[in-house]
């Protein structure tokens, strides 16, 4: 079997460092963190990383204890007999994060050990460089690594990895290589299949359900149609798992296959399509059919990093945040004064996010020293849609 070529690609924006893994040129995973210098501020409880925390409550009847790690959400540690002892309200803990936050559920954490009763809630160091990080996360096994900054591509190559490109191209990487368009398409309830028909993927609180909608096609031989409809439902959907970074437990609605020879032509190449999910496991047919397995939940979904419980975009329920529009409308600026060195820009941001960007000045200081001051940001409250607009001077 042919190798599949790897490559990651990172951009070091302003206000956000992202990456995206590709496979043969196609977007299989994404990875967001915090900008490069801002990693001490980053206090999101990703997995693996550790927090001093404070002990709020302590229930003996669920064995747990509730957490406070100092971003207003309660995280959960389940009480042992080897933690019990330092488990008393008010008690300072050093503790790892075995899983984030998922919709309304905290994050749940392993238990290090004793801290000292003045410490406070908060994030512990070593904080890693984001592009270290992302690399590490979703590109160990990458053939190629390309990064938009050159100081990135240093700090790579000091921290012991190779293979690294610094890609100065005028088309941002993102844009270039697809992953703008992937990431647009990740926000969408439903993913075309190749072979006709849709996948409709819905998330919630406790499992995904995909369903695969054969679309009504009509062919001569309606069996075989099936079948291949449902090995390409298998592909996409281990795909777009990957890709919308959904864990947990999993049920997939696959076309019935008559025939036992094309089941087992199916199970077959699920078989290996799962082989694309490391860490998935329980995976089991019910008897109706249903398709059912586990994958890790190691980080957020895009849903739950980028939407809230709110009626509007991009899909009845959720809306798109303050701080995701914010990073949103920071990107689209950058990428356009990238793309053009002689352009005068101006973003007019609606009013909350025009706040939150306010309150986080450096990131305007980022842009400033990158780009000069051929770019202005300004309020205007007729901004609607996607609640900014980017325009030339």
């Amino acid at each position: 079997m042919a190798q599949i070529m790897k490559r990651l690609i990172i951009e070091c924006g302003a206000a956000e460092t992202r990456a995206a893994l590709l496979q043969e040129d196609e977007v299989w995973k994404f990875w967001f963190g915090s900008a490069r210098g801002d990693e001490a501020t980053d206090g999101f409880a990703r997995a693996g990383r550790r927090f001093a925390g404070r002990v709020k409550a302590v229930d003996k009847g669920l064995a747990a204890a509730f957490i406070d790690l100092g971003d207003g959400a309660d995280a959960f540690l389940p009480l042992k007999k080897s933690n019990e002892q330092y488990c008393i309200d008010g008690a300072m803990i050093e503790v790892e994060v075995k899983a984030p936050p998922r919709q309304n559920k905290g994050a749940s954490l392993r238990f290090i050990g004793a801290l000292q009763p003045e410490a406070k809630p908060g994030r512990l160091p070593p904080f890693a460089d984001p592009v270290v990080e992302a690399v590490q996360t979703i590109g160990s096994e990458a053939d190629e690594v390309l990064v938009d900054d050159g100081l990135a591509r240093r700090a790579l190559e000091e921290a012991g990895l190779d293979k690294v490109i610094h890609e100065s191209h005028p088309v941002a990487l993102f844009e270039k290589y697809g992953a703008d368009a992937a990431l647009d398409a990740a926000f969408d309830r439903t993913a075309p299949l190749q072979k006709g028909g849709r996948l409709i993927i819905d998330e919630a609180q406790a499992l995904t359900a995909i369903d695969v909608d054969t679309g009504g096609l009509n062919a001569s031989s309606p069996a075989r149609l099936r079948e291949k409809i449902a090995l390409a439902a298998a592909d996409e959907a281990m795909r777009q798992i990957s890709l919308r970074n959904i864990g947990g437990h999993i049920v997939i609605d696959f076309p019935d296959i008559p025939g036992e020879a094309g089941r087992k032509r199916f199970q077959a190449h699920l078989k290996t399509a799962m082989a694309g999910l490391p860490g998935a496991g329980a995976a089991s047919f019910s008897r109706s059919g249903l398709y059912s397995f586990t994958a890790p939940h190691r980080a957020l979904s895009l849903l739950d990093r980028y939407t809230e419980q709110k009626n509007g975009e991009p899909l009845p329920g959720r809306r798109f945040t303050t701080e995701a529009l914010t990073k949103f409308a920071l990107a689209r600026l950058e990428r356009r004064l990238h793309a053009a060195p002689s352009a005068r820009l101006r973003l007019a941001l609606a009013h909350d996010i025009n706040a939150y960007l306010t309150a986080r000045p450096h990131w305007k200081s980022r842009l400033t020293e990158r780009y000069g001051a051929r770019f202005e940001i300004v309020e205007d409250d007729e901004s609607t849609g996607s609640g900014f607009d980017l325009s030339e001077q």
